[in-house]
């Protein structure tokens, strides 16, 4: 029941709050706001295989770094002449445009629309809550992936799992819509939906999320993410509006596949242009974001 539901939910909710005060705080963080003592007891924790001699090193460089931060300057400006900040900026910029372009929007609002017109047995609200079950299992799956994999291999499959899912919807579409016989393949549809709600919730949904959070230098981040939220939900607002019009201009067939396009876009602009920082430093993330030769610390 939806009672049920959402007492799930709050339980889920209270879990997170008693839980993440537990959780230490960032180095970084407490670097700039002169807690270097409890910065280095945190460092500790973390690199408890490490000798002293280590964690004193990287401390050093974590002051080294945010005192450089702190004395740049902190505009919308400087988000666009930095050669790291424009290229994460760019990175994000596009991932959450496509995200938007893959569909997802679209098949959150419009689910039980589409499954009505499928005239498959199933009710709608049945295989509304299939699909919600089956992304909340699914979200399980991504920090798995990008812990086991990184951020750009989860990225590629996952967009090209949503790719499979989208297109199986505009393939059964193009047959209703042309007058061939679907009642055999009333499935479709809903294991289309499974198939796509799968892959992108495990990567293409949270992946692009966590890597805004730690691409961007300290004295841009607050701007970079604030304005990239501001996108996601301008392309959101965008692709909800615009599917009923774009239904009668193209088709409901021609949409789906255009959104499987995407999703294969999606996966060659991750293969070729976004590079893999999972499991680095702050300021190994830098280096790599401004093209230079990656230090060689221990962060």
């Amino acid at each position: 029941s939806y009672r049920l539901i959402h007492y799930i939910m709050l339980g889920i909710c209270a879990m997170f709050f008693l839980l993440c005060p537990l959780l230490p705080e960032s180095p970084y963080t407490l670097v700039m706001k002169n807690r270097v003592g409890k910065a280095k007891h945190v460092l500790t924790w973390l690199r408890e295989k490490r000798p002293e001699s280590v964690v004193e090193t990287e401390l050093q460089i974590i002051q080294k770094a945010v005192a450089e931060s702190e004395a740049e300057s902190s505009s919308v400006v400087d988000l666009f002449t930095s050669r790291g900040s424009r290229r994460a900026f760019t990175t994000c910029c596009v991932l959450f445009a496509l995200q938007q372009l893959a569909g997802i929007t679209v098949i959150v609002y419009y689910l039980q629309t589409i499954f009505e017109m499928t005239g498959a047995a199933i009710s709608s609200s049945t295989s509304s809550t299939i699909v919600g079950a089956i992304k909340f299992w699914a979200g399980f799956a991504c920090p798995l992936a990008v812990k086991n994999f990184g951020y750009k291999k989860p990225l590629i499959v996952s967009a090209l799992g949503a790719a499979l899912g989208m297109g199986g919807l505009g393939v059964f579409f193009s047959l209703k819509l042309n007058g061939f016989e679907v009642h055999h393949l009333n499935w479709l549809p809903i294991m289309s939906v499974i198939v796509y709600i799968s892959f992108f919730i495990a990567g293409f949904a949270n992946i692009p999320w966590a890597m805004s959070g730690e691409l961007f230098a300290t004295n841009v981040k607050p701007i970079a993410t604030c304005l990239l939220t501001v996108l996601s939900s301008f392309f959101a607002f965008l692709m909800t509006k615009l599917f009923p019009n774009m239904i009668q201009l193209f088709g409901l067939d021609y949409l789906f596949l255009a959104c499987s396009f995407f999703n294969f876009a999606t996966a060659a602009f991750v293969a070729f242009s976004v590079r893999e920082t999972c499991g680095l430093s702050f300021l190994e993330i830098q280096e790599v974001m401004n093209g230079r030769k990656r230090a060689d610390i221990l962060l």
